[in-house]
């Protein structure tokens, strides 16, 4: 499929499967792809982090798409029981581990710039789709939100590659308070919703 919009860990990974490589994953780029390729199979199949660092380089195979990866894939696992505050509770369950050290680094940094505006915020974390400025940008819209709609919509207005913000977002407040708190009409506005419904 040949378009000029397919991220480039998609394009390297294509390239690396008909080679056969036995790990697939782009190394040029640190977007956010390798945990929207493991979303589903953390949560449908495996929570065990040697399948699911698998996964995310079986899409994007670098160090800081595996730590991104699975620090939102945490996260998102903590909203879904839950806990208060899954930010926050991540943290601190993670603030001794080094796998996980500039990760906790970067979210402390971002509680410090909270109250900042968030479109001028994503603007200086960085619009693309690369970690760390996505996962940076997406967290601040979470931690300066109350729910799934007012999330959304700020990440839509800061622009840039917000599709895969929202990819994170999305499944963070989903995760947390119910697919309820997404709103009717958007749900209505979509062609396949009335299926989608029906597993819900």
């Amino acid at each position: 499929m040949n378009a000029p919009w397919i991220h480039q860990n998609f394009i390297e990974a294509i390239k690396n499967i008909k080679a056969k490589k036995s790990i697939t994953g782009g190394t040029k780029v640190n977007e956010s792809d390798g945990f929207t390729g493991a979303l589903p199979y953390y949560f449908l199949v495996s929570k065990n982090d040697k399948e699911v660092k698998k996964i995310i380089r079986t899409v994007a195979n670098s160090n800081i798409n595996e730590v991104y990866g699975l620090a939102r894939l945490k996260i998102i696992n903590l909203a879904s029981q839950g806990a208060q505050n899954p930010v926050k509770k991540f943290v601190k369950m993670n603030e001794k581990n080094r796998y996980f050290k500039d990760v906790i680094i970067n979210i402390k940094k971002i509680y410090r710039l909270k109250k900042q505006n968030h479109i001028s915020l994503v603007r200086k974390l960085g619009k693309a789709c690369s970690d760390p400025g996505n996962f940076l940008s997406a967290t601040h819209s979470i931690i300066s939100s109350n729910n799934y709609k007012s999330s959304i919509i700020k990440t839509i207005k800061a622009g840039g590659c917000n599709a895969s913000r929202c990819n994170y977002i999305g499944a963070y407040f989903a995760a947390l308070k119910g697919f309820k708190n997404i709103p009717s009409r958007w749900i209505k506005k979509t062609i396949p919703a009335k299926n989608i419904l029906k597993f819900i």
